[in-house]
C-alpha cells in the first residue's frame, strides 16, 4: 500500500509497535508495508524526535524508546476514546505495564 494513502500517525504507531522489542529495518518495512524510502524517512524522523533509537552495531536495529511507548499509550487512549475499541483499551493497559518492566509484553511481536 502506498504510504500516502495511509494515515501518518497510524504508520508511526505501527513502526513503534513493531520496534518495541527491537527490529531490523527490513522487518519494519515488511510488517508496516512501507517502501525503503518511506521507512528511511520515518526512522530518521522518529529518531530525531527521540521516539526510536537506532542501534548501529553489526546489524542496524531500531528500538522504541520510553517516549515512544508514551506516544503509543496516548495514541491508543485516543483511539479508545474516539472509537471505543476494547482491544485498544487492553493494549493501553499492557503499554502501562511495559513502562514499569524491562521486558516487553507478549503482544509486541
Amino acid at each position: 500500500m502506498n504510504t500516502r494513502k495511509k494515515n501518518e500517525v497510524k504508520v508511526v504507531a505501527e513502526i513503534l509497535r513493531v520496534a518495541a522489542k527491537g527490529s531490523k529495518e527490513a522487518e519494519i518495512m515488511d510488517r508496516c508495508k512501507l517502501d525503503s524510502m518511506s521507512v528511511e524517512n520515518y526512522l530518521s524522523a522518529l529518531s530525531e524526535l527521540s521516539l526510536l533509537t537506532v542501534e548501529d552495531d553489526n546489524d542496524m536495529r531500531c528500538r522504541t524508546t520510553e517516549k515512544g511507548l508514551e506516544f503509543l499509550n496516548t495514541y491508543h487512549r485516543l483511539r479508545w476514546l474516539l472509537f471505543g475499541k476494547d482491544n485498544d483499551f487492553l493494549l493501553m493497559r499492557l503499554l502501562e505495564q511495559m513502562k514499569n518492566k524491562e521486558q516487553s509484553p507478549f503482544y509486541v511481536s
